[in-house]
């Protein structure tokens, strides 16, 4: 046996034991980050068009509040995938006059083209690593704008892909992925996106919303959700509170990070670790594949360092087959 994955988190995967290396990505615990981008958000930066309407007025007058509720991550992309992150979530929106496309929430954060030859780099430079990149969310976008978005998606990354057309997710794993190069999977969570033999869809990797303010109803909805979930798919486990107004104002000159990522992880961590990744069969208990957070670098990165180690559960499984089968 190993010593714990979480003591190399960005090497994490390269380290798994040979008997785990087989196992689908779909059947692994995976660390992801909510809304990857908005790390490096400013409080001047214009209103983006996924904010509610009170958020173009609040932001006239009192820029740096609501920033302090958009924001979702502290660390780089660089420093998340360093962290063990290997599943980003992506909210991208074509933006005029520029011409270009940002990522967003709430507000605009930075141009896109950078931060995908950051993955790239990544993936050249550690193969044993995967990454599962999740297009969530389009804003301002029509045909012409999909259509360019893949394209760049393509050019950057498009070797690197384990593709949809030909292909089922129950086959790709970490020993395939390292062998091959195809390194990553892009979900386009816009039925465009299925024409495109490269992109996977929304019904091939569900993340069901929990929208809630309450952590109890969060781990409800999040224990419900998982008794849905297909043995032949890949599944997002939010584990995040969604503030809406009547929870933010009377926490006004709070933040997201102290109200609601922190609280979330003060609940719910010891939840996530009692969790298994793993196959199973139609009528057992459905296991768990990705989880998603906000500010993951809370205690130490304790979130990352939990959900990976849980995959040391399914070498502790083998080890009782084989010798039960001895």
């Amino acid at each position: 046996m190993c010593g714990k994955l979480s003591e190399n988190l960005e090497f994490w995967m390269t380290n798994l034991p040979a008997s785990l290396k087989d196992i689908p990505i779909i059947n692994l615990a995976i660390p992801g980050t909510h809304d990857s981008m908005t790390y490096d958000m400013r409080a001047l930066s214009p209103v983006a068009p996924d904010a509610e309407a009170c958020v173009h007025v609040l932001h006239k007058f009192i820029p740096c509040v609501i920033k302090r509720w958009a924001v979702t991550q502290k660390l780089s992309l660089r420093e998340q995938l360093k962290n063990g992150i290997r599943y980003l979530d992506f909210r991208i929106s074509f933006r005029r006059p520029e011409e270009k496309y940002f990522f967003v929430h709430g507000l605009y954060c930075e141009e896109i083209i950078d931060p995908l030859q950051e993955v790239r780099d990544f993936l050249d430079t550690h193969p044993g690593e995967v990454i599962i990149l999740d297009i969530q969310h389009m804003y301002q976008f029509d045909e012409k704008n999909h259509a360019e978005l893949m394209g760049m998606l393509q050019k950057i990354l498009g070797d690197k892909l384990w593709p949809r057309e030909g292909n089922v997710l129950s086959r790709w794993t970490p020993q395939l992925a390292e062998e091959s190069g195809k390194q990553i999977v892009i979900i386009y969570r816009n039925p465009l996106g299925a024409k495109m033999g490269e992109f996977w869809t929304s019904d091939d990797w569900p993340t069901p919303w929990p929208n809630q303010t309450n952590v109890s109803k969060l781990q409800e909805f999040l224990e419900r959700g998982l008794l849905t979930r297909s043995p032949h798919r890949g599944y997002v486990t939010q584990c995040v509170l969604t503030p809406n107004i009547s929870y933010t104002v009377p926490r006004f000159f709070s933040s997201l990070q102290r109200t609601c990522a922190r609280k979330v992880f003060r609940k719910l961590l010891t939840w996530i670790a009692s969790q298994k990744p793993g196959e199973w069969r139609p009528g057992e208990a459905a296991r768990v594949n990705v989880f998603l957070a906000d500010f993951v670098e809370i205690q130490d990165s304790e979130f990352c360092k939990i959900v990976v180690d849980l995959n040391l559960k399914l070498a502790t499984e083998t080890i009782i087959t084989m010798e039960s089968s001895a």
